[in-house]
């Protein structure tokens, strides 16, 4: 899908429109898409547009009515319904906007999970679906150099939300409606309250399997769906669903055998054979395709560079999705659904539930160490800190001893910017502890961090820091996920990759309805101290609800790491992969010193970090994985560069 909206009688000069048509033409403005931008003419110089794949129409009760982007139901509520609120009642990715005379109004779905990106000047605005259509694309682009700390810092390898790479390029927020008209844009931030810890208890387990149920039925098709399979509970609980819902003739799955280097073969055989059996299980076929990059790689990354670097994406996971979407646009019959289980790992335990906060060889006490570090940003912990009483909590001590020389900040004496300390540790730092200080981070000058901190902070967290509570705390967390992990390069690229290929791609747990119960769910549900597991909502409705062979869940859980915590996904594609010699090329130009401006970022540190790396050194730990980033983001590039 392409989008355009551009206004102003001195507009510069636009990358073409290859494909686009006009949907409305009035003096000083024009708006452009592809065909599957549906639109409907409501009255003479009025036109509504929806864009994407909407599932559904949330009812009042909660209830959900299955429709689609192209029925004349949505776009017929969108015409009639103030945007924002359009936005909220219908369910799914999407892009909605209507068009009355010369002024646009677009937003995107409420977690703004399909990007619109924003450029303007004297006398002018554009908007887009992706960067190419914007005039940056042309060349001449200055550099944002605190987006690009985010993206070269924290996982996800992305600029936040509201940020591009670009100097006076931004993309509308979370919950923001864009307006265009007369040579501007003006973007409104929609109001938001979170919801409160409720009381959970048996009659909530039921409900969340009732949800998790519709999730999934109204985001499947008829004509058969595919999982990305990758054994572990989010992808494989789809699966369980799709049976249950669909038949397992209905039903097909997809994993990838991943082979970095000739030195560790294949690296994650625990998963495929769990998946094996998972598929013998159900009865549903399951494909394998080949990350495979011990003799090739590169072209894979070069081929996919223009949609990245029309999103600022950068990330190997990327690649992978590309892989899995070629895979699947390769063997479909059509009109299949396509389903992922991520974001899983955020919306039930904030991301701490992959087995590695400790490593063990009894699993179950791996699980446990990961519900120590959810611990750690509950609102248990979070009141501990907020009255001063943290520093002698054992968890805290625990893992803190751990980080062995990791620098650590005192904490504020306020308590706004206390919590703002917190939610920075969250969202703004590569370690996620409490307290975890941005001095760790060597790519950044002092002036940088400093300079990061109080952008980011001031963009994203402000509003939180000063109104969230313990109670509130897990709502905050789940709205902001949106402006940070779950647009960075290892999520929202199962969607580009997936649209790319012509495919209908499905995050279930993306749901507004799981998302909503989920932000009230409790603490004890397995994100604390409590001896449920983790993803306890989701473990017990595979357990009382949903056909599902639990006995299939034990031993290593997906990756060589599980046994040998020294293996390193990052050191085998930086030392021997085909990718090597391909990053050492592109890094040996150096290109990155025009890029990263010198006040922000540590180019002797980064310089040394490239000149042992071209010298043949391999190394560990946050060098490496400092190198692995430089090394993506230069070979996806930017524009203005090659």
């Amino acid at each position: 899908m392409k989008l355009r909206i551009a206004t102003g009688t001195r507009l510069p000069a636009l990358p073409p429109a290859d494909g686009m048509v006009a949907l409305s033409r009035h003096a000083g403005l024009v708006v452009e898409a592809t065909d599957e931008v549906r639109a409907i003419r409501v009255a003479e110089g009025r036109t509504a547009f929806v864009a994407g794949d909407v599932v559904g129409i949330r009812g009042r009760a909660g209830d959900m009515r299955p429709t689609h982007a192209a029925s004349l139901e949505a776009r017929e509520l969108v015409s009639a319904t103030p945007i924002a609120q359009a936005c909220e009642t219908l369910e799914g990715r999407f892009v909605v906007g209507v068009v009355d005379g010369d002024t646009a109004f677009v937003a995107a779905d409420r977690f703004g999970q399909m990007d619109l990106y924003y450029q303007s000047g004297e006398g002018w605005a554009v908007l887009a679906s992706d960067l190419s259509l914007l005039p940056v694309s042309g060349g001449g682009a200055a550099y944002d150099p605190l987006a690009l700390a985010h993206a070269l810092t924290v996982y996800g390898y992305r600029p936040p939300k509201r940020h591009t790479a670009y100097r006076g390029v931004r993309r509308v927020g979370v919950g923001e409606v864009a307006e265009l008209g007369g040579g501007r844009i003006t973007v409104t931030e929609t109001p938001w309250q979170p919801l409160a810890v409720g009381n959970y208890g048996e009659r909530e387990l039921h409900e969340y399997a009732d949800l998790l149920l519709d999730a999934v039925r109204v985001r499947g098709s008829r004509h058969g769906n595919v999982v990305y399979l990758s054994s572990g509970w989010d992808s494989t609980s789809i699966l369980a669903c799709l049976v249950k819902l669909f038949g397992p003739g209905k039903v097909r799955a997809v994993i990838g055998r991943m082979q970095y280097a000739e030195r560790s073969g294949v690296i994650n055989q625990f998963e495929i054979d769990r998946a094996r059996a998972m598929a013998e299980y159900y009865g549903v076929r399951l494909d394998v395709a080949e990350f495979d990059y011990r003799k090739q790689g590169p072209e894979l990354l070069e081929g996919l560079a223009p949609l990245f670097r029309s999103h600022g994406f950068a990330s190997m996971t990327a690649g992978n999705h590309g892989v899995l979407a070629d895979h699947v646009a390769r063997t479909t019959g059509g009109d299949e659904a396509v389903f992922a289980g991520e974001i899983s790992d955020g919306v039930h335990n904030l991301g701490f539930s992959q087995y590695v906060t400790i490593f063990h060889p009894v699993l179950a006490f791996r699980e446990y160490s990961d519900k120590m570090a959810s611990y750690l940003f509950g609102p248990t912990f979070f009141g501990l800190l907020l009255a001063d009483q943290y520093a002698n909590d054992p968890i805290y001590a625990l893992l803190r001893g751990r980080a062995g020389d990791g620098i650590f900040e005192e904490p504020a004496r306020d308590t706004a910017a206390r919590k703002r300390q917190v939610l920075a540790s969250f969202f703004l730092r590569g370690g996620r502890l409490p307290l975890w200080s941005l001095r760790n981070t060597r790519v950044l000058t002092d002036a940088g961090r400093e300079a990061y901190s109080r952008e980011m902070e001031a963009a994203y967290l402000a509003r939180a820091a000063a109104e969230v509570t313990p109670e509130t705390l897990y709502a905050w967390y789940l709205r902001l996920y949106n402006s940070f992990h779950w647009q960075g390069s290892t999520v929202a690229t199962i969607y580009a990759t997936a649209e790319a290929r012509g495919l209908r791609m499905n995050l279930p747990f993306w749901d507004s309805r799981l998302q909503e119960f989920l932000s009230a769910a409790p603490e004890s549900w397995g994100r604390g101290l409590d001896l449920n597991p983790t993803k306890y909502p989701l473990k017990w409705a595979l357990s009382h609800r949903i056909d599902y062979p639990m006995h299939l869940q034990t031993g290593p859980h997906s990756y060589l790491y599980d046994v040998d915590p020294s293996f390193s996904h990052t050191a085998e594609l930086l030392y021997g992969s085909a990718f090597a010699p391909y990053f050492r090329g592109v890094l040996g130009h150096r290109a990155y010193r025009d890029v990263l401006a010198p006040d922000v970022f540590d180019h002797a540190y980064l310089d040394g970090v490239v000149g042992r790396y071209l010298d043949g050194n391999e190394t560990r730990g946050a060098e490496m994985n400092d190198l692995l980033t430089l090394s993506l983001l230069s070979s996806v590039g930017w524009y203005g560069r090659s």
